[in-house]
């Protein structure tokens, strides 16, 4: 079992975790999660999801039910996730702006998801290679991504 889940690979996924996996293989690698949350996307039938939390790793892992049960989604809180190298988790808004320009995600864009439980919650995304980063209180708090989606928008799983 290994715990090396810190380099994200945008469209891909994070280190041997690869997104397409089923739950099995992904137990192979990082064992058993220390939570599971199943719950529905929609109300129409067919449509849940699972989420793995893995809290020494801050990761979560999504499976759909629409997808076999596959790896569809990876959100990480880690500072010790890197993108190309490059730490994120941490950074304050304008520094995280030019360390992603950078890194050539993509064009990038700005959302204000602010409520009442989250007053200062903001989204950058780089929609491009399906990558979210969340700030809260004008820092970077998680990285989510996914595989890539053609035209159509079906979903291209990395080989």
């Amino acid at each position: 079992m290994s715990t090396n889940v810190h380099e994200i690979k945008p469209g891909r996924g994070l280190g041997q975790i690869k997104f397409g996996m089923s739950t099995a293989q992904v137990k192979d690698i990082i064992g058993e999660p220390d939570e599971v949350e199943t719950y529905a996307y929609e109300s129409e039938e067919g449509e849940l999801s699972e989420t793995w939390h893995y809290d020494n790793l801050e990761l979560s892992l999504s499976f759909d039910e629409e997808e076999n049960w596959r790896l569809v989604s990876i959100a990480l809180s880690s500072p010790e996730a890197t993108i190309k190298g490059q730490r994120l988790i941490g950074l304050n808004r304008n520094d995280l702006i030019k360390r992603l320009e950078t890194l050539e995600l993509g064009p990038l864009n700005f959302e204000d998801w602010s409520s009442a439980e989250s007053p200062d919650h903001k989204l950058i995304s780089a929609d491009e290679v399906e990558v979210n980063f969340w700030l809260d209180e004008e820092e970077l708090s998680e990285i989510q991504f996914g595989p890539l989606f053609d035209d159509e928008d079906n979903i291209q799983w990395p080989e």
